[in-house]
């Protein structure tokens, strides 16, 4: 929280007019999730009614450097500087399954498979730019 404001007050979707095409389901097609360097992802709801956050989504010990939503918007993928690799349940805010990278790499981006969301494909960087440059 920044300052005396609550939680819904930080969060300012102001510019934001689109966030699913392909979801029919016209309650998957108002929410908007957003992951931070503080390890958590917050889901939250756009319409109807004010802007709210519906959750935030608890567990990685080190930023969230990249997310993806699954197809049928029932899952969410998360990688994290901390090295791990998270599967949520964005309904409930369940941790399904967290898989370390073998290295203990931080892990920078990932992504569902399009046509089959039991794969997912995460992605590290041998130098990190967050990690601090080497020394001479």
């Amino acid at each position: 929280m920044a300052g005396d404001t609550t939680l819904s007050e930080n969060y300012a979707f102001a510019g934001v007019y689109h966030v699913f095409d392909q979801h029919t389901d016209s309650a998957d097609r108002h929410l908007l999730a957003c992951c931070s360097l503080d390890g958590t992802i917050s889901v939250c709801r756009l319409a109807p009614g004010p802007p709210a956050v519906l959750r935030v989504l608890r567990g990685h010990g080190g930023g969230v450097a990249d997310f993806a939503w699954s197809l049928s918007n029932d899952v969410l993928v998360s990688a994290s500087l901390d090295g791990t690799l998270r599967l949520w349940a964005p309904a409930d805010g369940r941790c399904i399954r967290r898989v370390p990278d073998p290295d203990g790499a931080a892990l920078l981006c990932c992504a569902f498979q399009p046509l089959n969301n039991n794969l997912t494909v995460v992605s590290d960087s041998p130098t990190s730019p967050w990690d601090p440059p080497a020394s001479p």
